[in-house]
C-alpha cells in the first residue's frame, strides 16, 4: 500500500487535507478528508475516483497518518 496526501482551500472552512490509501498500482482504495479548522472528517470507503490524477504532485503520507484520520472519522460517525 502507498499513502499520499494533498490539500485544497475551502472557503469559510480553511485548508482541507485529503489522504489517499492506494494499491501498489496507484489505484485508490479509500479516501479520508479532514478540515482541521472545523474538525470535519469525511470518510470515503469506496471512492468514485479509482486512479489519481498527477500523483507526482501529491505529498507522501504514512499509514499511521491515514489511520489516525480514518479512526477520527469512524469515532465521529458513532
Amino acid at each position: 500500500m502507498k499513502f499520499l496526501k494533498t490539500s485544497q482551500f475551502v472557503p469559510m472552512k480553511g485548508e482541507a487535507w485529503m489522504y489517499y490509501e492506494c494499491g501498489d498500482d496507484m489505484s485508490v482504495c479509500r479516501i479520508v478528508t479532514h478540515i482541521p479548522m472545523t474538525g470535519e472528517t469525511t470518510l470515503t470507503p469506496d471512492p468514485v475516483v479509482k486512479v489519481l490524477f498527477r500523483p507526482e504532485m501529491m505529498l507522501p503520507s504514512t499509514e499511521q497518518e491515514f489511520s489516525k484520520h480514518w479512526a477520527l472519522g469512524e469515532a465521529r460517525k458513532a
